[in-house]
């Protein structure tokens, strides 16, 4: 299972949220106090899936941008997820500065906490309105359209985008269902069409905003 590294001097804090995590499913490492001991279990081989920090937590002199660059050169393929209690206007811009995944508040529902998690895993970028240097009107997604629920999937489709959110490449899903790898690309094809979505990760968010549940 991958795991998630979380950042933050609260241990109280760290230990719930790894235990409400473990819940659903997300694997949390012991947590780490500091972005120094943090960077130490990287460069000794560390890797997590996605490294979770709250800048404010660990009150590190380093400037919010120059915390999340040193974590991106020290783990280049995890996603980072700033965590953290307020969403001002100086972590906001340094989220989008420096490339951060994604942008949470600790006051959010643990429910968006956690599809924001697997969204990153699944290589989206996450981020409040506010945070981005442009606007850009966005259309509704198939998600929006009337008739275009969950119920339009076939029972193995559904079992397909469930697998695909636990992180399963085409042939871990075959292997999972016991089918034939060719089967497993015929049904995305199928996905893909219904939900007029154009990757795997427009449907994994499709999946993620219709309830369904990653199969880890």
């Amino acid at each position: 299972m991958r795991t998630i590294m979380l950042i933050d001097h609260d241990l109280l804090f760290g230990a719930g949220l790894s235990a409400l995590l473990a819940e659903t499913g997300l694997l949390v490492a012991p947590v780490v106090a500091s972005l120094a001991a943090a960077l130490t279990e990287l460069e000794a081989g560390s890797t997590p899936a996605v490294i979770i920090l709250d800048p404010a937590g660990i009150s590190d002199p380093l400037p919010v941008a120059d915390q999340i660059a040193r974590l991106r050169k020290a783990a280049p393929e995890a996603g980072l997820v700033v965590l953290t209690g307020a969403l001002d206007g100086d972590i906001l811009c340094a989220c989008q500065e420096s490339a951060a995944d994604a942008c949470l508040s600790k006051a959010m529902p643990l429910e968006a906490v956690r599809r924001t998690l697997h969204l990153v895993m699944l290589g989206q970028r996450v981020l409040p309105a506010a945070a981005l240097s442009t606007t850009a009107t966005e259309s509704p997604g198939p998600a929006d359209e009337p008739g275009r629920g969950p119920d339009l999937l076939t029972v193995r489709e559904r079992e397909i985008l469930s697998c695909l959110l636990g992180g399963g490449s085409n042939k871990d899903i075959a292997s999972r269902l016991n089918v034939a790898e060719s089967t497993v690309k015929m049904h995305f094809k199928a996905l893909l069409r219904k939900l007029r979505v154009q990757n795997r990760t427009q449907a994994a968010m499709w999946a993620l905003s219709n309830g369904i549940e990653p199969r880890l």
